[in-house]
């Protein structure tokens, strides 16, 4: 009863911090995750990149062909993103259709070679989703650095969120590295 008792317990506490559509990690873990991997910069001196992802035109996806095949494409985007991840790397699923990545020990110019590998591997390949059907994605990918773009938790997503948002003004497709308002 003990041993069962424990099974399931461990059972709650992974649901508790797992998405369910995509098995990865859900942003409750990201935010508890972040705010560790912070405090492991600070203490070490090594900077934290973080790269915010979001599915370009993802409603049109939902609006021509269904949430269910819209799931299925999160679906694959995450395992996709999972295969180019190192075992450091930290992938969460933020909200809707954007990923967030923690890359530990990564300054900016190799989190944006990371960045850029990722965006290839999902727009340059179709995502299967039956027989006669594949469905081409391109993603916006956001960079931002602990400590050079950002002194805590929330300044590090905003200033990806930042970058993000530029990637997605200037054409989506892309990666930004965030900039500073002089």
């Amino acid at each position: 009863l003990a041993l069962e008792r424990a099974k399931l317990i461990a059972f709650l506490e992974n649901l508790s911090i797992t998405d369910a559509l995509t098995g990865i990690a859900n942003r409750r873990h990201f935010e508890w995750r972040l705010s560790e991997e912070i405090e492991r910069a600070r203490r070490y001196k090594y900077p934290l990149s973080t790269l915010m992802l979001d599915l370009d035109h993802f409603k049109q996806v939902n609006d021509n062909y269904g949430h269910q095949i819209g799931d299925i494409v999160l679906q694959q985007v995450a395992q996709r993103l999972r295969l180019i991840l190192r075992r450091t790397d930290f992938l969460a699923r933020y909200g809707g259709e954007e990923f967030i990545i923690l890359a530990p020990q990564t300054p900016a110019d190799r989190a944006l070679i990371l960045a850029e590998r990722l965006r290839q591997v999902i727009s340059e390949s179709p995502f299967p989703i039956a027989d006669n059907l594949q469905i081409h994605i391109t993603i916006s990918i956001g960079v931002a650095v602990f400590p050079e773009h950002a002194q805590n938790e929330s300044e590090l997503v905003r200033a990806a969120d930042a970058a993000l948002y530029k990637a997605k003004q200037t054409g989506r497709n892309r990666v930004c590295l965030f900039e500073p308002e002089p």
